[in-house]
C-alpha cells in the first residue's frame, strides 16, 4: 500500500508543470467565458483540475514511458492521485480568486 501511494504522490509531483500548465491556462482563457456563463466556483475548479490531469497523464505517458502502454490499474491510480493533487491546489486557487474579485 505505501508503494501504491508513493507512486501515485511522485507521478503527481514530477507532472506538476503540465498540470497546473494546463489548468492555468484554461482558466486564463475560458475562466471569463465559464463566470459570463454563470458556472460557480467548484465546478469551475473541478473543470480546471480534470483537464490538467489529462495533461499529466498525456505527459506521463508521452515521455515518463514512451516505449510501453500504460496500463489500466496504472492509469486509475496516476489519475486519482493527480485528481487528489491537483483539486488540493488549484481549488483553494479559485475560492480565493472568486472571493478576492468580489
Amino acid at each position: 500500500m505505501n508503494s501504491l501511494v508513493g507512486f501515485m504522490l511522485e507521478s503527481a509531483v514530477v507532472n506538476t508543470v503540465p498540470i497546473f500548465l494546463a489548468a492555468g491556462v484554461v482558466a486564463f482563457i475560458g475562466g471569463p467565458f465559464l463566470k459570463n456563463a454563470g458556472i460557480a466556483k467548484y465546478p469551475r475548479g473541478i473543470l480546471y483540475a480534470v483537464i490538467g490531469v489529462a495533461a499529466g497523464l498525456w505527459s506521463y505517458i508521452a515521455f515518463d514511458i514512451p516505449d510501453r502502454n500504460i496500463e489500466p490499474f496504472e492509469f486509475i491510480a496516476l489519475s486519482a492521485g493527480m485528481l487528489i493533487y491537483s483539486l488540493v491546489v488549484v481549488l483553494p486557487i479559485v475560492a480565493i480568486k472568486n472571493r478576492a474579485k468580489t
